[in-house]
């Protein structure tokens, strides 16, 4: 704010030292001062110039309002003194009155020095340039003639909105395509010449017929290519959004949501930097949009009152924002729109984005941020009982260890990928058989809980594991980048981790052992996953179980 502040006053002193020189001006020639328009004329041609500047167009955060073929109908007729006077009118009634009552303020005192200046700019250097090339003006104004000091006035204008945006980049640090703005300036005047030509051509009747049919043009063309614009806009904004309900919708799981929302988002609406707060079950994580890297903070709301949390918070320059926004951001941030709260059962949603080029939200955009966050929120909270239903289909109840299914889900999915070397370990506990008739089925049970709870506490240890119960008293392990002598080394592991310490269930001391069987696939096209699990069973059994029992076997060794 302080540097905006500075650029402000700065500005303002500009816009005072022009309008002294203007005024010596005036005053040491006083044939400057008259006005060939009567106040009649003049209030016509001043409300049809009120009407464009308020029925503009808006892209990518600067506004057109065609009244540039007005304002040169005005200069080739009546000369440049009376275009001045008239677009500088328009522009104080349209800068205080364009805007919110809340920022109406701040924006006339921040932006209205400068836009005053733009207009000057943009009105006097193509004007003094087509005067320069001979270009006729009032009665003597001939079509032959004005044809090259026309195109010296349009060549002007695209070489003063070069500036112009060098200009507003370098010192408002508002982030604007100059080649887009050339363009589209470059069309602007080129249809306000047109128009302005053709009503020309109706001068002689009655000016202000000739003023009307330059402005009935103007506004076809500008309605034509408004509606044309914002039908294209409009239709792939929208088709972007069903999109990304759809990727929503199909989402499973929460994770996938989380992922489908942060990708979709910088393709929905455009922004620099933005964040997004989830939160769940009184857990809280917070993601950066454009990194998907996860924050400790959510910028602005912990800065806001309770009030402010119920409503979408939308600011189109950088001195819009107040006092009460207090956050740490780069001096070229300048749009801003918060959803703060969007909440459906357990699930509460809140976002931030922030933008370099000015107004480029709106409370329309702030409808569809909210309607595609409801939808998330729902599918959010769908995703954590669809998950809940498939984690219970993938786990053993009594174990709390994968089970077979989710085993041979993992498998399949690890011998198709590039992990290898790939290595299974079978093994099963020995003589559980006489555990269960000498101590009971619940004890048997209780000795299984215990050794799943031993197996995870590995699991956990190691990155490469993945642990499931196979059936009955048979675990498996599915190790991934893990050689022959790396998996021999964890089936020890687990081997001693059961040895080592008794089982002591239901009042009970039991010493129970294992025997286990290993199988080493060292790439892809060596086995499949059958046959690995088909030779880690005859490892178990042919060199476990026949050799004793409570020892480890690998294949290879056989």
């Amino acid at each position: 704010m302080v540097y905006y502040q500075k650029v402000a006053r700065n500005s303002w002193l500009v816009l005072c030292l022009v309008a002294s020189l203007l005024t010596f001006t005036l005053l040491t020639h006083p044939t400057l001062i008259d006005f060939p328009l009567s106040l009649g004329n003049a209030a016509y041609l001043l409300a049809l110039i009120i009407l464009f500047q308020f029925d503009n167009i808006r892209r990518g955060g600067i506004y057109y309002t065609f009244q540039e073929g007005i304002i040169l109908f005005i200069f080739l007729n009546y000369g440049l003194g009376p275009s001045i006077f008239l677009s500088q009118i328009g522009i104080i009634i349209f800068q205080y009155f364009s805007h919110k009552k809340e920022i109406r303020r701040q924006r006339f005192l921040y932006l209205y020095p400068i836009n005053v200046l733009f207009d000057l700019v943009y009105l006097a250097c193509p004007s003094l340039v087509y005067l320069a090339l001979g270009g006729p003006i009032g009665t003597g104004f001939t079509y032959s003639k004005a044809l090259l000091p026309l195109l010296g006035y349009l060549t002007t204008v695209m070489l003063v909105s070069y500036l112009q945006c060098r200009f507003v980049n370098r010192i408002l640090y508002l982030k604007y395509d100059w080649v887009r703005l050339v363009r589209l300036q470059t069309l602007v005047y080129g249809i306000s010449i047109l128009c302005a030509l053709l009503g020309i051509w109706f001068y002689d009747e009655n000016p202000l017929i000739a003023a009307s049919v330059s402005t009935l043009i103007l506004f076809l063309f500008k309605r034509l290519l408004q509606q044309r614009v914002e039908t294209i806009e409009a239709n792939e904004k929208a088709k972007r959004f069903d999109d990304a309900k759809e990727h929503l919708l199909i989402s499973r799981f929460e994770k996938e949501t989380i992922d489908s929302l942060l990708c979709d988002l910088p393709h929905l609406i455009d922004f620099s930097e933005g964040w997004i707060s989830i939160q769940q079950q009184r857990k809280q994580t917070i993601y950066n949009i454009r990194t998907k890297t996860i924050i400790d903070v959510l910028p602005l709301f912990h800065s806001l009152s309770a009030e402010q949390l119920h409503t979408p918070i939308i600011h189109g320059l950088r001195c819009d924002w107040g006092s009460d926004i207090q956050i740490d951001l780069p001096v070229d941030r300048h749009s801003m729109i918060a959803i703060p709260s969007i909440t459906n059962e357990d699930v509460d949603v809140s976002i931030v984005l922030f933008h370099q080029i000015a107004d480029a939200y709106d409370a329309t955009s702030a409808d569809e941020l909210s309607r595609l966050l409801r939808i998330f929120c729902r599918v959010v909270h769908r995703s954590r009982e669809t998950y809940q239903l498939y984690a219970e289909s993938r786990t053993d109840a009594l174990t709390e260890l994968a089970n077979s299914r989710a085993f041979y889900e993992e498998g399949a999915q690890q011998f198709a990928s590039d992990r290898y070397p790939l290595s299974i370990v079978l093994f099963d506990i020995d003589h559980f058989k006489y555990v269960n008739d000498t101590y009971g089925h619940k004890v048997g049970d209780l000795v299984l809980r215990e050794l799943g709870r031993r197996i995870r506490s590995i699991q956990q240890k190691k990155h490469n594991v993945f642990a499931a119960r196979y059936g009955g008293e048979e675990f498996v392990l599915l190790l991934h980048q893990s050689p022959q002598n790396q998996a021999i080394d964890v089936a020890e592991e687990v081997r001693h981790a059961v040895l080592d310490r008794p089982f002591v269930v239901d009042g009970h001391r039991l010493s129970i052992t294992i025997s286990l069987g290993v199988d080493t696939v060292e790439y892809q096209s060596e086995r499949s996953f059958e046959e690995s699990l088909r030779q880690a069973d005859h490892a178990l059994y042919v060199g476990g179980k026949h050799n004793g029992r409570n020892c480890t076997a690998h294949y290879a060794n056989l």
